[in-house]
């Protein structure tokens, strides 16, 4: 097995341990990366400061990374 495999194994256990609205904000994100968490709580239908904080555990995991500044920045998805 490579790190490659390893990497891949880790990832989709990750993903199996996600609560709905982090699969919501991924999805999301996948389709815009410069979404600002304002309009994803918008979209979703849940306040901004939910999305924050399952964003902040999207980060923590390693899933999500956020590059460049919070007005012109994007985000990446691991």
């Amino acid at each position: 097995m490579n790190i490659r495999e390893t990497s891949g194994k880790r990832r989709n256990n990750l993903e199996n341990n996600l609560n709905s609205t982090q699969t919501q904000i991924l999805e999301l994100l996948s389709r815009n990366a410069q979404l600002s968490a304002k309009k994803m709580a918008e979209t979703i239908g849940i306040s901004s400061r939910n999305v924050e904080a399952n964003i902040k555990k999207l980060k923590k995991c390693g899933i999500l990374i956020r590059h460049g500044s919070p007005k012109s920045g994007y985000w990446e998805i691991k």
